[in-house]
């Protein structure tokens, strides 16, 4: 994932104000006056403070929340003091310039959340915000801005600058995967094993060259035991709306108890849950989105090139939806091993819907007008002529992302 803050290379100078030669700043929000947590949460392993690849911004080039400056001058000590008892403890950015300039240069704290704060932060509310600056250990102005800080379940996904810049955010709903949540390895996986369709637990171990019988009974074992519980689809969705720029694109995102507790969940509640309980199994799990879906995949051998696709909407649907030609479809295709099994023990229709829900998860694939974008391009396109704001936003919000690829990055789960 390549750093975002160098992105502020391209931030449009008619849109801010003209400062003078003299030391100027301003309190700066990277999303338009607002705070995600699940942002911060998802990137709070990611940050460093150091000078970025533009050259325009020394600290967390994950940052939320900062000071924009014109007129800097070499050999001055630059400290930036942020404090938000509410959410925060006082956090303290401090660095030399090296070169004069007289370019835009963004200083950008790391914050020290009160993450038992943020977790249970349900409900977007301002937070008052107090930023001083002091140059060469004086303090050179105080400037109080006052935040719109999101509910914990708020999940950015796309972002629109003002500057004509579209960024992919699609990665930080892999913060609310959790494959360590108490629901999951206390509850869930035990009730699993109980119920007896897999007696153990074996990722890939099983797998024998092409033959991934045993990586298809595991997903089955989850899928039958969301149907067993009557969990169902719910449908929920963030609309999108094009409006003037900036313009942030946010799904809310329900708990793990939540969604254990009422039993429905809509396209991206379902998936979340149902990949945090496959890779806790040790299967590879990949959220797939669309602009307007959610759906699962999962790795066949634990590689990124072999992938099924699962279209999660469809747990607690009725068989009935099946048409007599899909059936005989689905009746054709030989997938675990135990099919037989599945449909004259556990009810034929909970195990036609899993093989049903697979062909539909990779007609999916298939019908997309567009190529899938994967965790290895690059998180942003540009608006111009050629790219108008409906084409970006459904290039970008075409994505497999995969969660083992974002853990090994430093990407965090919430506890939710």
């Amino acid at each position: 994932m390549k750093h975002r803050i160098a992105l502020f290379v391209f931030v449009l100078m008619t849109s801010l104000q003209v400062f003078a030669k003299d030391l100027q700043w301003s309190t700066h929000t990277f999303f338009d006056n607002q705070i995600f947590p699940s942002y911060s949460w998802a990137v709070s392993y990611l940050g460093d403070e150091k000078i970025n690849s533009a050259n325009n911004l020394y600290g967390d080039q994950y940052g939320q929340l900062g000071i924009l400056m014109q007129g800097i001058k070499r050999g001055q000590t630059i400290k930036v003091v942020i404090a938000a008892n509410e959410i925060a403890e006082q956090s303290e950015l401090e660095f030399e310039i090296i070169q004069s300039s007289d370019e835009l240069f963004y200083a950008y704290p790391q914050i020290q959340y009160k993450w038992n704060i943020l977790e249970k932060w349900k409900q977007p509310k301002p937070v008052n915000f107090k930023v001083q600056v002091y140059v060469n250990n004086k303090l050179e102005r105080t400037e109080l801005k006052r935040i719109i800080v999101r509910s914990i379940n708020d999940c950015p996904f796309f972002y629109a600058m003002e500057n004509g810049v579209v960024l992919d955010l699609n990665y930080v709903y892999l913060s609310y995967v959790n494959e360590n949540h108490p629901l999951i390895t206390e509850t869930i996986i035990p009730e699993i094993l109980q119920d007896g369709n897999i007696k153990h637990i074996t990722g890939y171990q099983a797998v024998q060259g092409e033959d991934y019988s045993s990586v298809y009974n595991q997903v089955y074992a989850v899928w039958h035991y969301f149907n067993k519980n009557k969990f169902y689809y719910s449908d929920i969705k963030s609309n999108f709306k094009e409006g003037s720029l900036p313009h942030i694109s946010a799904q809310y995102v329900r708990s793990f108890s939540d969604v254990y507790k009422t039993k429905q969940a809509n396209c991206v509640d379902g998936t979340i849950l149902f990949a945090s309980i496959l890779t806790r199994m040790g299967i590879s799990s990949y959220l797939v989105t669309t602009p307007n879906h959610c759906f699962l995949a999962f790795s066949l051998d634990g590689s990124d090139d072999k992938l099924a696709f699962l279209e999660t909407t469809l747990l607690g649907a009725d068989a009935d939806i099946i048409s007599k030609e899909q059936m005989e479809v689905i009746r054709g295709i030989a997938l675990t091993g135990k099919d037989a099994y599945y449909r004259l023990q556990l009810g034929k229709s909970t195990f036609d819907m899993y093989v049903y829900a697979l062909l539909r998860g990779n007609q999916n694939i298939v019908d997309s007008e567009l190529d899938f974008r994967r965790d290895n391009q690059d998180p942003f396109l540009i608006l111009s002529e050629e790219m108008n704001f409906s084409q970006a936003f459904q290039i970008l919000n075409h994505r497999i992302i995969s969660v083992n690829n974002f853990r090994n990055l430093g990407l965090l789960p919430i506890s939710l």
